[in-house]
């Protein structure tokens, strides 16, 4: 009997599950409106999940239809949803009615597994999450990257970074710095801004267009990555850049936030505390300087990277968690127990 899904992971239909079949609604990739909201909600019936990936407001929309029409027994499942501390007074409504909706929720996949601040701010319990190790964006093209060193450290991204510490701990050093970015526009939307007015000459701001290409080989080029992030942080950001990185073999510095230490081993890459430049700066000039120190982070952070392999992979894993869930409920239906 194939397990029947609606989902905007289109991709898990593929997944190579041994004597699992896969009915897929592919889910639209752009926001449907009220109406398909509602269809989709009313073909729900005879699913048995709905798995959306990175579907935050249509997450909640359909937890409110599972509210108002509680037999709906399809299975509601968020993939990698990304939620922030809430702050004022909207922020404290708005908490509010998630933690209220979020009972409807039946799993939270996500790629970290300190969920504190998701238990804390929004109610959600410990038993709700699955912990599923994330991927390597551009896989194929990682793969076919030439690696080589000219001597800067990288950091990019456009999430939750905290680059304002990154730029004090490293002025005034002998070190070039690029920071590979987007602009304000784009990335203050996503919690992070740049300020050029006052750059230290040893750092050179990069403006980037999306091209992941382009991105990669700024990674390649580099003698080690930094990935500063702000310590109000409460879902993982940073890991699709960080996984990137150590595939390209260099040594990396993290924030110690959700989704580092609570994945990474010790050995895999430098954590240290976010917001602190004093410590960052030391961290940078040791690493930079020490071949033999790096080099341990290098091999051991580009193990754990490739073993996860790119998109495939993850569809499977997220697949295979499908699987188990269907049946384990399955042999309760039949009166199991263990």
């Amino acid at each position: 009997m194939p397990i029947k899904i609606i989902s905007n992971i289109h991709g898990i239909i593929d997944a190579d599950v041994k004597n699992t079949q896969f009915c897929v609604y592919k889910y639209p990739l752009h926001r449907p409106n009220v109406f398909g909201f509602l269809k989709i909600f009313l073909h729900s019936f005879s699913y048995d999940y709905i798995l959306l990936n990175c579907a935050s407001f249509d997450i909640i929309l359909f937890a409110f239809f599972k509210f108002i029409c509680p037999f709906n027994n399809c299975k509601l499942i968020s993939v990698d949803i990304v939620l922030r501390k809430p702050h004022g007074f909207v922020g404290s409504v708005f908490r509010v009615i998630r933690k209220i909706l979020f009972k409807k929720v039946y799993m939270f996949v996500e790629h970290f597994r300190n969920t504190e601040g998701y238990e804390k701010y929004f109610g959600i319990r410990k038993s709700q999450f699955m912990y599923i190790p994330f991927k390597i964006n551009s896989y194929e093209l990682i793969l076919n990257t030439t690696i080589f060193d000219e001597g800067y450290i990288f950091s990019g991204g456009n999430s939750l970074r905290d680059y304002p510490t990154l730029i004090e701990a490293v002025e005034d050093l002998d070190i070039p710095v690029k920071i590979v970015t987007q602009p304000n526009d784009i990335i203050k939307i996503h919690g992070t801004f740049v300020d050029e007015s006052k750059l230290p000459t040893n750092i050179e701001v990069i403006r980037h267009d999306g091209n992941q290409k382009s991105f990669i080989n700024f990674i390649a080029g580099s003698r080690l990555a930094v990935i500063p992030l702000k310590k109000d942080t409460i879902a993982a950001a940073g890991i699709s850049v960080y996984l990137m990185c150590m595939a390209l073999r260099k040594c990396t510095i993290l924030s110690d936030l959700p989704g580092v230490s609570d994945v990474l081993d010790k050995d895999q890459a430098i954590i240290v505390p976010p917001e602190k430049p004093d410590i960052l700066r030391q961290e940078i000039i040791k690493t930079y300087n020490d071949n033999i120190y790096r080099s341990k982070y290098e091999d051991n952070g580009y193990r754990y990277a490739i073993g996860l392999k790119g998109e495939r992979q993850l569809f499977r894993s997220i697949a295979q968690m499908l699987v188990d869930d269907f049946n384990e409920n399955k042999k309760y239906r039949s009166g199991y127990r263990r």
